[in-house]
């Protein structure tokens, strides 16, 4: 009885316990993490020696539990005495092969060309700079012989020039507010490929579709646009990650690991990617973008 207590407060009990707690395989790891199976199935068993260094089995531990609901950091922390600590390497370059390179360029005379180059930069910057002033002065007179040309004008064309404006001001309004009507007609859908409640389009959307992932628990997602990874990560517990699709995206692929505690905004609005109210947790979602 003694020896099983013992056994269960190893660390790599405890994970498989917590991912046995979830029902998830070892497969369902593996897609929702990314780290190879051989490497979880090595964690659980504690034969660290078989991953790729210290750091790795460092950084693994803690996205597995994570994934699992247990806090990573803490668990490192609990079982520091069982994972290998990480250390730092020092590469020393050859001071032999490199400073005599940089004594030997330090001894040759500038030539005068040279010296022209490293001036060049700043001969540029001046002359920029003289140009814009002289532009600047340039307008300013030329508005200054426009203004008192201006005021010499008889008070009948500055009435009619007025009335001129207020029309164009006037219709100007109007084509704003037809605008504005037009742009609100449009409002942004999402619906359902049918039946289906893994594939939708996405309609009147922005022009850069900005997308908000929250999560209640930790738990790992996966954005893909058109077949190229946008982003990935794990979610704290009321953790969230914004960010903003490209203008040319038409598809947009989402891998959540724990579906049931996140949720999905774009443009602000909620995208209910789970109208079946299904318990699944680990799904896969297409969005179609028109």
């Amino acid at each position: 009885m003694s020896e099983n207590n013992e056994e269960t407060t190893t660390i790599g009990a405890r994970l498989k316990a917590a991912r046995t707690a979830k029902g998830l395989t070892i497969d369902d790891l593996q897609q929702i993490t990314k780290i190879q199976k051989r490497y979880l199935i090595a964690i659980e068993d504690e034969q660290f020696d078989k991953l790729p260094g210290d750091f790795y089995v460092r950084a693994f531990v803690k996205q597995y539990a994570e994934t699992v609901d247990l806090d990573g950091n803490a668990l490192l922390e609990e079982y520091r005495d069982q994972l290998p600590s990480v250390h730092t390497e020092t590469i020393v370059e050859n001071v032999d092969e490199v400073q005599p390179t940089r004594v030997a360029s330090r001894e040759q005379p500038a030539s005068p060309a040279s010296r022209v180059r490293n001036y060049l930069p700043t001969i540029i910057v001046t002359a920029i700079v003289v140009l814009i002033l002289l532009f600047i002065w340039f307008m300013a007179v030329r508005t200054h012989a426009g203004s008192s040309s201006s005021t010499s004008a008889d008070s009948s064309s500055v009435q009619v020039s007025s009335s001129k404006k207020q029309s164009s001001s006037s219709k100007a309004s109007s084509s704003a507010k037809s605008s504005s009507k037009a742009s609100s007609a449009k409002e942004q859908t999402i619906k359902a490929n049918g039946s289906s409640d893994t594939a939708y389009t996405l309609t009147n959307g922005a022009d850069k579709n900005k997308v908000v992932i929250k999560s209640t628990k930790a738990a790992w997602t996966s954005v893909t646009t058109n077949d190229t990874r946008t982003w990935q990560g794990t979610l704290k517990a009321d953790g969230s990650h914004t960010l903003t699709l490209p203008s040319n995206a038409t598809t947009v692929k989402f891998q959540f690991g724990n579906a049931t505690a996140t949720t999905v905004t774009i443009n602000g609005k909620a995208f209910n990617f789970n109208p079946k109210n299904s318990t699944s947790q680990v799904r896969t979602i297409t969005l179609t973008i028109k």
